[in-house]
């Protein structure tokens, strides 16, 4: 079994390609983690039912997921899937869950107990309508609203979600079909994809938590959907119609494309960065498959077109302690722990079934 390896400094094109090639000559997959003795970690999605939203619990101990719990947001779930990423979230080093109330227009934050289990703090209005995705830097909160296409600022003051006078904000014009809001890495910046527009567009956030007007730019493909950033702080963008990924910088405020890569699956929809591995992990969600690309200062190189297969339908993932990536399959109503070694990726699927309606997928770490 291969050790995970630290995370590299910043290689020279040589050194890329010996990597490249010892994954050629079938020694292991570049920057995907082998499987390790991670300690339990608790793995979270929203029942979203318009009967009444809660978070279902999961422990993952020793690579068998197990149910741990319902707790309730005392928010409305949509009642349908949300079609987004970051509808839960982890926030405050992992000591608060944050989760949408798509049917009642409203976000919740939880605390987490150190068992994993969940008590739920306050309850506020989104700001506008539908909220589909939320995002955390420090005790800055964004919440994106689909159906009103805005985004609204809160503050978390012990655990309670305080809304920021002034920030809602208008996505740019023709915005449809939101799928995502996040901060950069250094909270500088928010961006939002547009799955419906075939755009991106990006927020400056001042020193009071502010965001500045929508700049909008064009995607380098149709359907942008999920996204998180490299170390550079670049956006690593799912292109679902093209299956493909694409980067842009955001230096200028603006978002400036860089680098763009089909993985040769289909419909990638969700994406996820491992900052110690500089691994961008893609759910194709048309073939079950998950692709790998390797991802510095926003270059892309496709490491493993299928570096496991799931099967069913996947959306939602999140990454847990030594690359373990969670996967909810929305065919078979179920959570999915993939862990990646040198003789492959090992699926283990978890034996509760989720209601259809579930949506979005965290990691208390």
């Amino acid at each position: 079994m291969l050790t995970p390896a630290k995370k590299p400094r910043r290689r020279t094109a040589l050194a890329v390609a010996a990597v490249l090639g010892a994954a050629l000559a079938g020694l292991a997959t570049p920057g995907v983690a082998a499987a390790s003795t991670e300690r339990a970690a608790t793995v979270y999605t929203l029942s979203n039912s318009a009967a009444g939203n809660s978070v279902l619990a999961f422990r993952d101990l020793g690579g068998v997921l197990t149910p741990a719990g319902s707790y309730p947001t005392g928010g409305l779930g949509s009642g349908a899937g949300l079609g987004s990423q970051g509808a839960v979230v982890p926030a405050d080093h992992g000591r608060l869950l944050l989760a949408v109330n798509a049917g009642s227009n409203s976000v919740t934050a939880l605390r987490v107990a150190r068992d994993g289990g969940l008590t739920a703090v306050s309850t506020a209005p989104s700001g506008g309508t539908d909220p589909v995705s939320v995002t955390v830097h420090g005790d800055l909160v964004y919440v994106l609203d689909a159906g009103s296409a805005t985004i609204a600022g809160f503050r978390l003051q012990h655990g309670s979600l305080v809304p920021l006078a002034g920030s809602n904000r208008a996505l740019s014009a023709g915005a449809a079909g939101a799928a995502e809001v996040a901060f950069s890495p250094d909270g500088r910046r928010l961006v939002v994809t547009e799955k419906g527009s075939n755009a991106l567009d990006t927020f400056t956030v001042d020193r009071h938590g502010l965001a500045s007007a929508a700049a909008r730019t064009a995607s380098a493909a149709a359907v942008p959907f999920g996204f998180d950033f490299d170390d550079r702080g670049n956006a690593v963008v799912s292109d679902a119609a093209a299956s493909a990924v694409t980067t842009y910088s955001l230096a200028s405020g603006t978002a400036r494309q860089l680098s763009y890569l089909p993985d040769g699956g289909g419909a990638a929809c969700w994406l996820v960065v491992s900052h110690r591995t500089d691994t961008a992990y893609v759910a194709n969600a048309a073939t079950g498959t998950i692709s790998t690309y390797l991802v510095r200062d926003g270059a892309l190189t496709l490491t493993a077109p299928v570096a496991a297969t799931v099967g069913g339908h996947p959306t939602d993932e999140a990454l847990g302690r030594g690359d373990v990536l969670y996967v909810r399959d929305a065919t078979g109503n179920r959570l999915q722990a993939v862990r990646f070694g040198a003789g492959g990726a090992q699926v283990v699927n978890a034996p509760a079934v989720l209601p259809a309606s579930a949506a979005g997928v965290a990691v208390a770490r």
